[in-house]
């Protein structure tokens, strides 16, 4: 009678666990972006992709960027309509390479390479303990998914480099952007043909201006770059200059967005292009300095009046149409 008893509880219980798995809810298509709330991907974990960059791969939009979670440094994220991200693995660890082991990396971008056929990604390398290494660094591989092999870090042509980013102009030619000389300076490189190292330094744009969250994107043959200013984690005015051609003269600085914009900084632009029309996607993060997994995303849709006039105004979520190639105000899933 007892052994029966038994019997009959481990089946109920076993019962009861399996559906009770078989019910927990996966996390609700995503049909906008929700500014300064936490984002999840499909799993339901929030993404850790803050100072990231974009690109597109066949179907899928891949978004990569800094992960401080453990011994992770640069993590992956794919999707195919920039609204529901699956986690698709870490780029970079501490274990990667030696001069990873103690390493503090920022504002990881990818770029592809159809010459030599790699995905190359630049990045800002720091030690943990502070901020006086200041240097770029370099790391590849075959497959946007896969673990990058880790190539070096250093200053090109002897000058500091901080906060960064890349752009792959329509001739196949890629510049590398960073500030310099204690933030005082943006720097401008034009890379070699793989790539891996500095060819060119272009152009110091803005000497002395403070500029930093260097984003740089092009539309109807105009060059745009946001950057903004240094005050650490709190959020400040970005400002947007305009240039013909890449290797300048590029504009004076023009505000966009409000005094803090919006409570972020920029990380990047990313083109979206439909079926019917071309937008521009600001991204930017909402730091917490004090705690930083708390760092939050802000998606915006970027107008313009002209082809030198760029805005950027508030809305609490974002939708996004890929195949037409929009960007809107939605009511976000409650």
């Amino acid at each position: 009678m007892k052994l029966s008893k038994i019997i009959l509880l481990l089946f109920v219980t076993t019962a009861f666990v399996c559906t009770t798995a078989a019910q927990t809810p996966k996390p609700a298509k995503r049909s906008a972006i929700e500014n300064g709330k936490d984002l999840t991907d499909t799993k339901g974990n929030v993404i850790n992709a803050h100072g990231g960059g974009f690109l597109k791969v066949g179907n899928y939009f891949y978004w990569i960027g800094e992960n401080r979670h453990d011994d992770v440094l640069v993590s992956c994220y794919r999707s195919t309509d920039l609204l529901n991200w699956e986690f698709r693995g870490d780029l970079l660890t501490r274990q990667s390479n030696p001069e990873l082991a103690d390493a503090n990396i920022e504002r990881p971008k990818v770029i592809y390479n159809a010459r030599t056929k790699q995905f190359v990604m630049w990045m800002h390398y720091e030690k943990r303990s502070d901020y006086s290494l200041a240097r770029a660094a370099v790391a590849v591989s075959n497959d946007i998914e896969k673990p990058f092999t880790y190539k070096r870090s250093f200053r090109p042509f002897g000058n500091m480099s901080r906060d960064c980013t890349l752009f792959l102009d329509d001739d196949g030619s890629a510049y590398f952007f960073s500030s310099a000389r204690e933030n005082y300076d943006m720097m401008m490189y034009l890379l070699t043909d793989d790539f891996l190292d500095v060819k060119e330094q272009v152009a110091t744009l803005w000497p002395g201006g403070h500029r930093e969250a260097p984003a740089v994107m092009k539309r109807n043959g105009f060059y745009f770059m946001i950057t903004s200013g240094c005050t650490g984690w709190a959020p400040n005015q970005a400002k947007y200059a305009v240039a013909k051609s890449i290797r300048g003269p590029w504009s004076e600085l023009t505000n966009i967005g409000d005094a803090t914009t919006y409570h972020s900084q920029s990380t990047y632009i990313l083109p979206i292009i439909g079926k019917k029309s071309t937008s521009y996607l600001y991204v930017g993060d909402r730091w917490d300095g004090k705690h930083y997994f708390n760092s939050k995303y802000i998606f915006l849709p970027l107008t313009f009046k002209n082809d030198t006039t760029m805005e950027m105004t508030w809305s609490e979520s974002c939708s996004i149409d890929v195949t037409k190639g929009k960007i809107g105000q939605a009511n976000p899933n409650k």
